[in-house]
């Protein structure tokens, strides 16, 4: 337990540049429940930052996206696997032959990032683990900016972090035993539904299959660190080798209604499929069946905390 009176907020997303504005939205809950509201803006910057640089250089497949209290101060810290993976943008920044330290806009489009965090933040550095890298940037909350500075820099012995706790309008959703490759095929069908409704036009303005895309691509977007998430571990299962896997993934508890609207959207983009005769097939049963389970599960753990059911127990009981 940290020196304040809450406990760690911590989750893992992927690695990706998808998963930026999940990591920010989760800090600023986290922040909000903590009755800590003047540091949102701070720390969004910064947290937006750190986990962009994870996304685009550490090479890991995860990250791990943590608050710690240190009352009145807020710890953020953005954890991965790439710590044998050369990072230039977190390397100390250069230092000018006047011995200052370059302003912000003098640097890289990489440099500069990291060089936001050490100017709100009152302290901030890296850890070098056997099992990855950490990043973690300490807000007083003062208003103070300081210079540009280099991390403080530390080697240590890493252990693997538990699941943390939410803010309290987050959920963890479980997918237990989901087929790995049926789930594969469904996100990559969505992925070129999109792209081919978009791509329709017509002599007479908006068609209603463009119009069915562009709102598919907003019902995914909100949720899309969760969804690629998802897609993360179905991928690693592929890799090796496995046939169901059990995917877990986190979000705020309102994207469950987005979730339940995309089913609806997906349900009749099988009717425009056939209507016009498009190169997207129509979804097959068994992915109509998955897409309902896996609408089913965000939906009822999300909004009622309900427990997980595995796949082929949902199949059996299935009016």
């Amino acid at each position: 337990m940290p020196r304040g009176g809450n406990p760690e907020l911590r989750v893992r997303l992927a690695a990706e540049v998808s998963s930026v504005p999940g990591a920010r939205r989760f800090i600023t809950d986290g922040l909000l429940d903590w009755g800590r509201e003047h540091l949102v803006d701070d720390a969004a910057l910064c947290v937006t930052e750190m986990a962009a640089n994870s996304a685009l250089h550490s090479g890991s497949a995860y990250m791990q996206v943590g608050m710690s209290d240190l009352d009145p101060a807020v710890r953020l810290s953005v954890e991965d696997a790439g710590g044998l993976v050369p990072l230039p943008a977190v390397r100390p920044p250069p230092v000018l032959s006047s011995g200052d330290a370059p302003p912000v806009d003098a640097l890289g489009t990489t440099g500069r990032g990291l060089a936001i965090v050490s100017v709100l933040a009152e302290s901030w550095g890296i850890e070098e683990r056997a099992d990855g890298r950490r990043i973690w940037a300490d807000l007083a909350g003062d208003g103070v900016e300081h210079q540009v500075r280099p991390p403080m820099v530390a080697v240590r012995d890493g252990t693997t972090p538990g699941p943390g706790v939410l803010p309290a309008d987050w959920a963890r959703v479980r997918m237990v035993q989901c087929p790995v490759q049926l789930a594969l095929r469904i996100d990559q069908r969505l992925d070129d539904l999109i792209r081919e409704l978009q791509l329709i036009d017509s002599e007479e303005g908006s068609s209603p299959p463009r119009e069915l895309g562009l709102l598919i691509e907003r019902l995914v977007t909100r949720p899309a660190f969760a969804r690629h998430m998802g897609r993360r571990i179905a991928l690693d299962a592929a890799a090796a080798g496995l046939e169901y896997v059990d995917i877990e993934m986190t979000l705020p508890r309102e994207l469950a209604s987005s979730v339940g609207e995309l089913l609806a959207a997906d349900n009749l983009a099988d009717e425009i499929c056939e209507t016009y005769q498009l190169l997207t097939p129509r979804s097959t049963p068994e992915m109509v069946s998955l897409r309902t389970w896996i609408t089913e599960c965000i939906i009822t753990q999300a909004g009622r905390d309900a427990a997980a059911v595995p796949y082929d127990d949902w199949l059996q009981h299935r009016p």
